[in-house]
């Protein structure tokens, strides 16, 4: 399938999921929205959860890519990790806060986009661990290590979904974290303080 027409559909299928949530698109919502017959889409995307899954994939793929293209601007970690939850949890976080079908959006588990979620994380992690590893003087040194303390925060940063009242609190929960965990890091080397 051309790249462009791809995007299309996923783009549009994002729409509709973010309006009516996942349960309730349908493959005729998504085909409307892109202007296109069911049956087309279908010769496209096998069913709606393979093209829920590309879209998530999309999502991630573009986010990381905004992730590093930001980094070299910053120059501290905290700065750094700011950045980078900023774009991969408090942006979709006050996206699907927006979306008329928030709340299903945000209990759904998506249990079949289990791997892509998990891909995601993987890759958020290494970005972590090697922003953490270049911020201290001995990073063989840490304990828990750079890998542990990248899950450790991804997994903070998800758990914040359920507990945040609003963006703002989102927020300012995720720069408390970011302030713990350089709190928390032994000496930086000389040009990455915070």
């Amino acid at each position: 399938m051309a790249d462009e027409k791809r995007q299309r559909i996923l783009r549009a299928a994002m729409e509709v999921f973010m309006a009516y949530g996942y349960r309730r698109t349908t493959m005729d919502d998504i085909a409307r929205r892109v202007d296109m017959s069911r049956p087309a889409l279908y010769l496209k995307f096998p069913g709606k959860e393979a093209i829920f899954r590309d879209v998530v994939d999309m999502g991630y793929d573009e986010m990381l890519r905004d992730i590093e293209a930001g980094l070299p601007a910053l120059n501290s970690l905290a700065a750094q990790l700011r950045h980078v939850f900023e774009l991969w949890s408090v942006r979709p976080f006050e996206m699907i806060m927006r979306a008329p079908a928030a709340d299903e959006l945000m209990t759904n588990s998506y249990d079949f986009a289990k791997d892509v979620f998990e891909r995601g994380a993987l890759r958020l992690a290494g970005i972590l661990a090697n922003l953490i590893r270049a911020a201290v003087a001995k990073p063989g040194a840490l304990q828990p290590s750079a890998e542990v303390r990248a899950r450790i925060m991804i997994a903070a940063v998800h758990g914040f979904k359920s507990v945040a009242r609003d963006v703002q609190d989102m927020r300012a929960l995720v720069h408390d974290l970011v302030r713990m965990m350089v709190a928390g890091l032994p000496a930086e080397p000389v040009g990455k303080r915070n």
